[in-house]
C-alpha cells in the first residue's frame, strides 16, 4: 500500500512539472521599433509574471511584416506589435489576427486612437517636416508639406522608405488618400529634386542631425523628440494642411498554441506600468489616463487628417506598389 501510495504521489507530481513546464512555454513577440520599448515591455511582463519566458524579435515594420509572411505556412509569433494600423488591418483581413479587443481595455483609450479592428492600440505617433534648425533659414522654415517642392530644397530632403517604415506607409496612403493627383505630383517631385529615402526613420534622420540635409519628410515623431531632446537643433513642424496620428497596434495572431499568455502580454502593455514604458519611449500611451511625455505637450491640438483605416487598408497594395515603382524606382 505505501509503495502505491509512493507511486501516486509521485504521479501527481509529475503532472504538476508538466502543468508547470506548460505555462512556462515561451511566447514569441515580434515588434517594430523602438526596440527599447519592445525590451521594456518584455522585462517588465517577466517581472509581473515570475517564470515566463518570452523570444523577442525587434526590427522595423516592413521587416516584421516579411518575417511574418515568410513564416506563413508555420507561424512563429504568437504577439505582433506594429508602427501602424493598417499593417494590422492586412494581417487581419489575412485571416490571421485572433480578435482581443476586451471593452474594459478599450474604454481606456483615448477616442483619437480608437480606430476600428479586432485588437487595441499600444500607442501612438504622429509624422511631421523634422527641419534642422542650424542649416535652414528662417524665411525658408516650411508650414506645409507643399512647401518643399521648388530649387532651394534640392537635395536638402529626406523621407523614410514607407516600405520599411511603418509610419511612413500610413503617412503615403492617408497623403494620396486625402490629395490624390496633387499627393503624386508632389512626390514626383522630391524625386526629382533628389530626396533620399535611405531607409527606415533613423536612417533618414541621421542626415539631417548631421546637417548635410535639411528636412525629413514625414519623419516619425519619437525618433526625432529623441534626439532634439539629446541636444540636436532639430525643430517638429507640423504642417497646417494637417498631419497624421497613427494608432500603434498590438495584436495576437490567430496561429498561437498560447492565447491566455498572449492576452496577459497584451493585458499587461496596456496596464499603468506598461503605458508608462510607452511614454518613457516618447509615443503618445494608447490610455487616457497616462499622461505623454511633456514633449508631446499640445499634441491634440495639431491640426490632424481624418482618416478612413480600413479604407486606407484596402488601398495599401496598390498604393505601395505605384509609389515603389515610380517613385523608388524598384
Amino acid at each position: 500500500m505505501k509503495i502505491r501510495r509512493s507511486f501516486v504521489s509521485l504521479f501527481v507530481i509529475a503532472a504538476a512539472l508538466v502543468v508547470t513546464a506548460a505555462s512556462a512555454q515561451t511566447l514569441t513577440v515580434y515588434s517594430s521599433g523602438p526596440g527599447s520599448l519592445a525590451k521594456a515591455l518584455v522585462a517588465g511582463y517577466q517581472k509581473a509574471h515570475p517564470g515566463s519566458k518570452i523570444d523577442l524579435f525587434a526590427s522595423s515594420t516592413g521587416k516584421v511584416m516579411a518575417r511574418l509572411a515568410a513564416e506563413q505556412s508555420n507561424p512563429h509569433a504568437d504577439v505582433v506589435i506594429l508602427a501602424d494600423w493598417t499593417a494590422g488591418l492586412n494581417l487581419q483581413q489575412q485571416g490571421d489576427v485572433l480578435p482581443y479587443r476586451p471593452a474594459a481595455l478599450l474604454d481606456t483609450v483615448r477616442p483619437e486612437l480608437r480606430a476600428s479592428g479586432d485588437f487595441v492600440p499600444l500607442g501612438g505617433d504622429m509624422v511631421s517636416i523634422v527641419v534642422n534648425t542650424d542649416v535652414t533659414p528662417k524665411a525658408q522654415m516650411p508650414k506645409d508639406w507643399f512647401d518643399l517642392t521648388g530649387p532651394s530644397w534640392k537635395n536638402e530632403i529626406t523621407m523614410p522608405d514607407p516600405t520599411l517604415s511603418g509610419t511612413a506607409a500610413d503617412f503615403v496612403l492617408t497623403f494620396v488618400s486625402r490629395f490624390g493627383d496633387k499627393a503624386w505630383t508632389f512626390f514626383q517631385a522630391l524625386k526629382a529634386e533628389g530626396t533620399l529615402w535611405p531607409g527606415p526613420n533613423a536612417a533618414a534622420l541621421n542626415p539631417v542631425e548631421v546637417g548635410s540635409r535639411r528636412v525629413v519628410l514625414a519623419g516619425v515623431g519619437h525618433t526625432a523628440l529623441k534626439a532634439q531632446k539629446a541636444g540636436n537643433a532639430l525643430a517638429l513642424i507640423y504642417p497646417s494642411s494637417g498631419t497624421v496620428l497613427i494608432p500603434r497596434p498590438i495584436l495576437i495572431l490567430k496561429s498561437t498554441k498560447h492565447a491566455a499568455e498572449a492576452k496577459a502580454f497584451v493585458d499587461y502593455a496596456m496596464s499603468d506600468a506598461g503605458q508608462q514604458l510607452v511614454a518613457k519611449a516618447l509615443l503618445i500611451p494608447a490610455r487616457q489616463d497616462v499622461a505623454p511625455n511633456a514633449v508631446w505637450k499640445g499634441f491634440d491640438s495639431v491640426p490632424t487628417i481624418k482618416v478612413d483605416w480600413q479604407k486606407l487598408a484596402s488601398e495599401h497594395d496598390s498604393v505601395m506598389s505605384r509609389f515603389r515603382t515610380t517613385i523608388l524606382g524598384r
